[in-house]
């Protein structure tokens, strides 16, 4: 079974005001603490082989060149990337610098990940970022110049104030870009949000519709949807997002970070000062864990293969964990599938256009 190793950097200039993440704003000051605590914790499984490598956040790129040395340093020291690994980097337009990039390239990054969101300055505005349409692009070109071949586009859609025509004009702007593989994510109001806090809200039966729009444009520019919210051309699928849909085992490092490891997941603290604290005083910063087995585990790949376009195999996973889906779990199965949200083809089972845009609630039913 194959592992990756997932690294949080909390900092963040400002917060967004639809993030709920664990982000430690205008704490950038702490970057070499920080580190110190990361290679106080990677130390923990030094030797460990790992086949992906995700640098997220928060806002990666607000590390300083000396601090990305020090975190590619501690991961190469006590990991053992595979030759072909792929290693993806987190980056927000206004804090990615021609420097930091020929770094990346030059230390081994092969993905960039770019927090565009939009190229509408007024959606922009709205949404709280420290960047303009123009310096996004301005990013992204850079990235180009400086040698990636494989760079991921973030794009929010789904804002009660934003048409159809401007959808679909905002989205051909992104896609004009040329990306290898877009992440398309729809509004959503989260209870540590400050937008939660404001009272603000949106319209799920507009955003469903705006989400066919979506599908409609970006595919109609060559790229092919194989996750709900997940676009690439042929050959750039997310190698490590897939292992985590695959049920597959990763290690994660830093503040809020999550592991999952032989039948167990566990997570760190939340908050910069007790992450760090931990770290100094213990040498580990769990807060949580829990057993993942038998039909319950089950249950989380299958619900998380719903979620590809290529489905699940219920049978073959059933006989890999020598466990299986309970009768009425099955049930509720067929009878998503007579109503049209969940699909048969061969041996795999996916869900239907329709049943993509209800899948929170098919989970609902079958956790």
């Amino acid at each position: 079974m194959k592992t990756g190793l997932y690294v949080h950097i909390p900092f963040c200039m400002k917060k967004c005001p639809y993030c709920s993440f664990a982000v430690a704003v205008g704490q950038t000051g702490r970057e070499e603490d920080y580190i110190s605590a990361l290679e106080r914790e990677a130390f923990a499984y030094k030797g460990m082989a790992v086949e992906s490598v995700y640098i997220g956040g928060g806002t990666p790129s607000c590390l300083s060149t000396s601090g990305i040395e020090r975190l590619f340093c501690l991961i190469r020291d006590n990991f053992k990337v595979s030759e072909h690994a792929e290693i993806t980097f987190e980056a927000n337009p206004e804090s990615i610098t021609t420097e930091k990039a020929r770094l990346l390239r030059a230390i081994g990054v092969n993905r960039m990940s770019l927090g565009v969101q939009s190229l509408n300055d007024a959606r922009l505005e709205s949404l709280g970022r420290t960047h303009d349409a123009d310096q996004a692009v301005r990013a992204f070109d850079m990235l180009r110049v400086c040698g990636f071949s494989n760079i991921s586009i973030d794009v929010m859609y789904g804002f009660s104030e934003q048409t159809h025509v401007a959808l679909a004009e905002d989205l051909k702007a992104v896609l004009a870009l040329k990306s290898e593989h877009v992440s398309l994510y729809a509004l959503n109001i989260e209870q540590r949000s400050l937008y939660f806090a404001r009272g603000k809200q949106v319209d799920a039966d507009a955003q469903a519709d705006m989400y066919e729009i979506v599908r409609r444009v970006v595919e109609a520019e060559g790229l092919l949807q194989y996750e709900v919210s997940n676009f690439a051309k042929p050959g750039f699928v997310s190698a490590h997002n897939m292992n985590y849909w695959r049920g597959g085992e990763y290690i994660g490092l830093g503040m809020s970070a999550h592991s999952h490891r032989d039948e167990r997941r566990y997570w760190n603290a939340d908050t910069l000062p007790l992450y760090l604290s931990m770290m100094q005083e213990k040498g580990n910063a769990m807060t949580g864990e829990e057993l993942l087995c038998g039909v319950d585990k089950l249950t989380e790949i299958f619900l998380f293969g719903l979620r590809m376009n290529e489905g699940v195999d219920l049978n073959e996973l059933e006989r890999r964990m020598n466990v299986e889906l309970p009768m009425e779990k099955k049930e509720a199965l067929e009878s998503f599938i007579d109503m049209g949200l969940l699909e048969e083809d061969g041996l795999f089972i996916r869900a239907t256009d329709q049943g993509r845009l209800v899948l929170d609630e098919i989970s609902a039913r079958l956790i």
